[in-house]
């Protein structure tokens, strides 16, 4: 069993060094090909793509320790920020360290056109005025939940051709494309062992391949999710 498996395991190995040395020498021909000019140009723009790259991530983390502070120190003292439209920043722990929620604020119209959907029922309910379930009433599967449902809708989705419509269904959209994606990963990276054990090494690059398009698009789904729950569709504001 021993020898069969070193067998397998030198089988991929030389897989893997073969088709590295075929995109080397690749490279290096098409590279020998060119001028002396290109490739100081492409040497120019490599540096400065290196050194552009490197000062915004060190602007980026200075900016990032900066706040990490700031809001240690307001956590420390309980408070928060004005803005100059009006809004709020708040930090609040959060695993380790700590996270900025920035809170605008609700007009008083809206506000008070809001209140008084649970103190008059909307007419989707059905419900005459009047018959509105009294506060004490507890909720559950009775014409209170329903009230408070229809209400907490209307304010959700004040219209079907507003932009809450449709962060909610580009929202349900993406939840399906997202968990489609997760079950072609899963498949995939049951390939990839499978022949990875296997000693296939071909099919194991191959395997690595098809699944290398599908990740940025997963992670560009998991962002746009969390996009949609930060609007006005997961905050009152």
């Amino acid at each position: 069993m021993t020898v069969q498996s070193t067998l397998r395991h030198t089988a991929a190995e030389e897989a893997i060094a073969e088709f590295v040395d075929k995109y080397t020498k690749r490279f290096r021909s098409r590279l020998k090909g060119t001028s002396r000019t290109t490739r100081l140009l492409a040497a120019l723009a490599l540096a400065a793509s290196i050194i552009l790259a490197g000062e915004g991530t060190r602007r980026r983390w200075k900016r990032r320790r900066l706040e990490r502070e700031q809001g240690k120190k307001l956590v420390r003292t309980n408070s928060f920020l004005f803005n100059k439209d009006g809004s709020r920043t708040i930090y609040v722990p959060h695993q380790n360290g700590t996270s900025k929620v920035v809170i605008h604020t609700t007009k008083p119209l809206t506000f008070e056109a809001h209140r008084r959907l649970f103190l008059n029922p909307p007419r989707v309910s059905g419900l005459r005025d009047g018959t509105v379930p009294s506060a004490q009433t507890k909720p559950g599967l009775n014409l209170a939940f329903l009230h408070q449902f229809l209400s907490l809708m209307s304010i959700m989705i004040p219209r079907w051709t507003s932009k809450e419509a449709g962060l909610l269904v580009s929202h349900g959209v993406f939840l399906m494309l997202r968990t489609y994606l997760s079950l072609v990963v899963a498949r995939l990276d049951g390939e990839i062992v499978r022949d990875l054990v296997a000693g296939n090494g071909r099919r194991f690059l191959w395997g690595i391949v098809k699944v290398s398009p599908s990740i940025a698009p997963a992670r560009r789904l998991g962002h746009s999710i969390l996009f949609i729950l930060g609007t006005n569709l997961g905050f009152y504001q």
